[in-house]
């Protein structure tokens, strides 16, 4: 582990076994598996391949993938917390604790496909993850990498919500070594470790009318909410009137975006 970082995503941060968590990352798929799930059609992904899921969390993306490789191909699904995966099964289907960080490739390597969705940027050794994720890609196989990207956050008109959220960046950067910034660079990191047919896109979605991205971001401030205070991020009340917005149907605003970004390695 980090020495600068003595915590990682799921100590006490975010993650956990908690039914809190359960409902955040329920919602979480809610709002992102749509643009994941179209995004995976859209490159082919089939019968038969062999697909690594990093960081699967409740493991929607990975039964996604199950139904779609069949039983003749193969799903890795793998988190270093695996309290909501434990009922993840389909043909083809394995979950393994596994730390991207400093483990070695997972069986079935090389991978046609490896998807991560919101783990690179809590990682401080993102670089060194990504050159891993890509070194485990068999020739022509292809990688997806989805971060949070906060620069939609600083142009909201409203002053408490934007505190709240400028806040949850903040403390994630403050307590795991987030980057919320880095992609931004979307799809540098790709194009410089030399893959090709790389591309890049975004998605921001609507955070408000008491929707599942609204109900996802409550439960993330509710969940922070004693980081924030006690590094001094945010006021009790401020917290407390961001999340009667976050509850109220009548509030619409925009928080943090989706930056995504794919490409194959060479053949």
């Amino acid at each position: 582990m980090n020495d600068a970082w003595p915590r990682r995503y799921a100590d006490e941060v975010l993650g956990g076994a908690a039914d809190g968590e359960r409902r955040r990352l329920a919602a979480m798929a809610a709002v992102c598996d749509p643009v994941t799930t179209r995004l995976l059609d859209e490159l082919g992904v089939t019968a038969g391949w062999r697909c690594l899921e990093v960081g699967a969390g409740a493991g929607s993306v990975a039964a996604w993938l199950a139904d779609r490789v069949t039983a003749a191909g193969q799903v890795t699904a793998t988190d270093i917390d695996l309290s909501h995966l434990a009922g993840l099964s389909a043909p083809g289907l394995s979950v393994l604790r596994h730390d991207v960080t400093r483990d070695p490739a997972p069986p079935g390597a090389p991978f046609d496909l490896v998807h991560a969705r919101f783990v690179l940027e809590h990682l401080p050794e993102r670089e060194q993850v990504l050159d891993r994720l890509v070194s485990w890609l068999r020739p022509g196989g292809t990688i997806v990498v989805e971060s949070i990207a906060s620069f939609p956050v600083a142009s909201s008109p409203n002053p408490t919500f934007r505190q709240a959220m400028t806040a949850i960046e903040q403390v994630l950067a403050r307590t795991i070594g987030t980057d919320s910034t880095w992609a931004r660079g979307f799809p540098g990191p790709l194009r410089s470790r030399h893959l090709v047919d790389v591309g890049t896109s975004s998605h921001l979605p609507t955070t408000g009318g008491a929707n599942a991205s609204a109900y996802c971001w409550a439960l993330t401030l509710s969940r922070l909410r004693p980081h924030i205070l006690s590094l001094g991020l945010a006021t009790a009340d401020t917290v407390d009137r961001a999340l009667d917005l976050l509850t109220d149907p009548a509030f619409f605003d925009l928080s943090f975006a989706t930056a995504i970004a794919w490409g194959r390695a060479p053949e």
